[in-house]
């Protein structure tokens, strides 16, 4: 694994964190979405890599 793919999955683990924690429905969302945005990222780099 590449280091920039384990810190968007690190941020992604911390933005669900963050969503557990809030009591505010709207700030979850968008926590939870800024999450799936990094795990696909994170994705996304790894396929490519192990492409070619």
């Amino acid at each position: 694994m590449d280091v920039i793919e384990d810190y968007l999955r690190e941020q992604a683990a911390k933005y669900r964190e963050l969503a557990a924690q809030s009591g505010d429905e709207f700030v979850k969302k968008e926590l939870l979405e800024l999450a799936l945005i990094c795990e696909e990222a994170a994705n996304d780099i790894e396929d490519r890599l192990t492409s070619g």
